[in-house]
């Protein structure tokens, strides 16, 4: 009987463990690191950033460890945090809110100008 009871509080342990170890936040090591723009998309054609003449403009966004995060929108900075959900990127500066998709290395930020979408593809260029 003593032999089955702690049979069965291993396994139970065990599978406590498996479940477990299922929770909590995505890995954001591959999103630590400052970020650059590199191809933009305006209603629907897609152009190299730097043929945007943005030389005031700097869009840059910086993500360390600790949940923290820089983001640079038009040349304006702020500081704010991050949550990574393995396809997506939630931030939250000030009283805003952005939300980015990630997909294979590519972060893509939207935003609206005039009714119009215009999205900005970032990729890593250092890692913290």
């Amino acid at each position: 009987m003593k032999k089955t009871a702690a049979v069965f509080l291993i396994a139970f342990y065990i599978c406590t463990a498996a479940l477990l170890a299922g929770c909590g936040g995505a890995d954001t090591s591959d999103l630590i690191g400052e970020w650059k723009p590199s191809t933009v998309s305006i209603n629907g054609t897609t152009i190299s950033y730097s043929d945007l003449n943005t030389e005031n403009k700097d869009f840059a966004i910086n993500f360390y460890p600790d949940g923290k995060c820089k983001i640079i929108i038009g040349g304006i900075s702020n500081e704010g945090r991050y949550t990574f959900h393995e396809t997506s990127v939630d931030i939250q500066y000030g009283s805003k809110n952005q939300k980015l998709s990630y997909d294979h290395g590519i972060l893509t930020l939207k935003l609206d100008y005039n009714g119009q979408t215009t999205a900005y593809m970032f990729t890593k260029v250092t890692s913290q």
